[in-house]
């Protein structure tokens, strides 16, 4: 028997489907290639300001040839100096949270309850999903390096002030593709298709998205669309997208600036430990894609599908109590 929260009762998707627009599932598809093209359009708005200004107030001959040479552009965060252009970038993604719920709100006429935005509980839902996304991610790094293929030393100097940054810029850069992903994207798609298609291809288009990624392999578009799948679920499941929120900020900050890996393949980033991996042990530790691209991040996250999957749900009428 399907669980509850996949079908179509799910008091999330009961409340989405009083939308006075819900448009088929293949003109859902494109609608959402034109809202990600003005969620980059803003992103890109945002940068412009800071980034010239950081330039101009940082500008040196080697900096030139940096942004000179495109491909120099995605090694440039090792840099202390560049890492601010990576901050730039995360809190630049607020854009990515408003234009969703623009359209949501504006043109299908969706509530944000039906986007995941759930006032009761937000909190304690956010700091339980930071946990738990925290632990994914350390378990992860921890499997890699009971396995030999991975191993994390103290890094001599930690830089205090940019990580408290990078925190508060993933906790922005988090919420925003889970808003757009999950809370628009699937949800809306669920409107018109069965409950596990729109999880489904809103996973496999969530993995696709990171094509561009350097490093990226055909395990890592796996590993990314289990990721997916997982948040997916987890949204489904507890009626909120606030846990799914904090997961996403969680893995990106514990995985980039607290075990310094490579996030989705970027480079790394001033972090608490520094990773050395194992070049023989690619397989299991994701290489140049960082944890991302390795089975050790493909046991942990089947685990996290299972778990969503089998652990006990409760009832609707509890659900909807809460909204």
């Amino acid at each position: 028997m399907k669980p509850l929260f996949l079908s179509a009762q799910n008091p999330l998707l009961l409340e989405a489907r009083q939308a006075r627009f819900r448009p088929h599932p293949l003109l859902q598809i494109l609608i959402f290639l034109a809202v990600f093209l003005a969620v980059q359009m803003g992103v890109g708005t945002l940068m412009v300001y800071p980034t010239v200004f950081w330039t101009l107030s940082n500008l040196d001959w080697s900096d030139v040839a940096a942004f000179a040479d495109p491909a120099a552009t995605a090694a440039a965060i090792v840099s202390s100096r560049s890492a601010w252009l990576a901050l730039i970038s995360l809190f630049a993604t607020v854009a990515e949270i408003e234009i969703p719920i623009l359209y949501c709100r504006c043109i299908e006429r969706r509530s944000l309850r039906s986007m995941g935005l759930v006032r009761k509980g937000f909190l304690r839902r956010y700091g339980l999903g930071f946990l738990l996304g925290a632990g994914m991610l350390l378990a992860a790094g921890g499997l890699a390096a009971l396995m030999g293929t991975a191993s994390f030393r103290l890094n001599a100097t930690v830089p205090a002030l940019y990580i408290l940054l990078f925190l508060a810029g993933y906790l922005v850069q988090g919420m925003a593709e889970e808003m757009l992903l999950r809370g628009y994207f699937m949800v809306s798609l669920a409107n018109r298709a069965p409950v596990a298609l729109a999880v489904g291809v809103s996973s496999v288009v969530f993995a696709l998205l990171h094509l561009g990624n350097p490093g990226i392999t055909a395990l890592a578009l796996v590993n990314l669309t289990l990721f997916g799948v997982f948040a997916g679920l987890f949204v489904l499941r507890t009626g909120s997208i606030a846990g799914a929120c904090a997961i996403h900020s969680a893995w990106n900050f514990f995985q980039g600036n607290v075990l310094g890996v490579s996030v989705s393949g970027l480079s790394a980033q001033p972090s608490v430990l520094v990773c050395t991996a194992a070049e023989s042990g690619a397989l299991w530790n994701g290489g140049a894609f960082g944890l991302e691209g390795g089975l050790c991040v493909t046991l942990v996250l089947l685990a996290g599908v299972l778990l969503v999957l089998l652990l006990p749900a409760r009832d609707a009428e509890g659900a909807a109590a809460e909204r």
